[in-house]
C-alpha cells in the first residue's frame, strides 16, 4: 500500500506503538484483527496523504498522454501489459489517498466490501460507493488509452 519497504516498516512500528499505548482501551470482547487493520489503515492513509500533499500534481488525460510520449517507448515498442500497468499507476496517483487505499484493500489485498468496511470504519455502502466512483474516475482517465488499443 505504501510502495516502499522502508515506509512500510516505519508505518508498522507506528502501528505497534499506537496499539501498545492504547491497549488498555481495547475491548477484549471484540476480535483483535479488525482493530489492528483499522489502526494500520489510518496510519497508512495519513502517510499516503502526506506524500500526496508533497507531490500535489494532478494529471489530466492529456498529461497522461504526454507520459506515454515522454517517458520511454510507445505502446507499440513495449509490451501492452507493462504500458497498461504504468498508465494505471499514474492514474491511481491522481485519486485521493483514501480512494487509493480502498481500491488497494479491495483489489490487491482481496478483502470483501464488508472486510474493507471493518478495516476502515466506514459503512459498507460508503465503501461500495467510493470504490464505484474511484473506478469510474479511473475508467474516465484511461478511456483515451483503452480506445487506442482497441479494447
Amino acid at each position: 500500500m505504501l510502495k516502499s519497504r522502508a515506509e512500510a516498516e516505519d508505518a508498522s512500528q507506528e502501528v505497534f506503538l499506537r496499539m501498545h499505548r492504547s491497549f488498555d482501551t481495547f475491548d477484549a470482547t471484540r476480535p483483535l484483527a479488525p482493530w489492528i487493520a483499522r489502526t494500520t489503515y489510518h496510519v497508512s492513509l495519513r502517510r499516503l496523504e502526506s506524500v500526496a500533499r508533497r507531490r500535489s500534481v494532478s494529471s489530466s488525460p492529456e498529461e497522461l498522454a504526454r507520459v506515454v510520449d515522454e517517458d520511454g517507448p510507445s505502446p507499440e515498442q513495449s509490451s501492452a501489459g507493462q504500458e497498461a500497468v504504468r498508465l494505471l499507476s499514474k492514474a491511481l496517483q491522481d485519486l485521493s489517498a483514501q480512494d487509493r487505499a480502498l481500491l488497494d484493500l479491495r483489489y490487491r489485498e482481496g478483502l470483501s466490501d464488508a472486510e474493507v468496511s471493518e478495516a476502515t470504519g466506514m459503512p459498507v455502502n460508503t465503501v461500495k460507493t467510493r470504490i464505484f466512483r474511484a473506478r469510474a474516475r479511473l475508467r474516465e482517465w484511461l478511456a483515451p488509452f483503452l480506445s487506442e488499443s482497441g479494447t
